[in-house]
């Protein structure tokens, strides 16, 4: 009967809440160009809610402005570390 209750219970909302958490971080976008005009975005601090949201996601959401044309929005780029790592097959410039 308590096995039965369990299930019950983590079909009925657990699975839920996890399956609508997957669904929202796979609503944002991958890229780290604009979605409007495919510039170059650069990450941008996030408020309370964006750092909790962030820390949800395990460190795979960003805050990112487009200089060019002024749009804001959150992507799934990954933390904020890789961000400023060098983009695989590039050289380092000479000094």
């Amino acid at each position: 009967m308590l096995v039965t209750w369990l299930a019950f219970f983590f079909l009925a909302f657990i699975a839920k809440g996890l399956l609508a958490v997957a669904m929202c971080y796979l609503i944002f976008p991958a890229e780290r160009t604009c979605d409007t005009c495919d510039g170059d975005t650069l990450p941008v601090r996030m408020g309370w809610a964006g750092r909790w949201m962030s820390k949800l996601m395990l460190g795979t959401l960003q805050k990112r402005w487009c200089p060019r044309c002024g749009w804001e929005g959150i992507t799934r780029t990954g933390r904020m570390a890789d961000a400023t790592s060098p983009v695989p097959g590039t050289q380092p410039a000479a000094r």
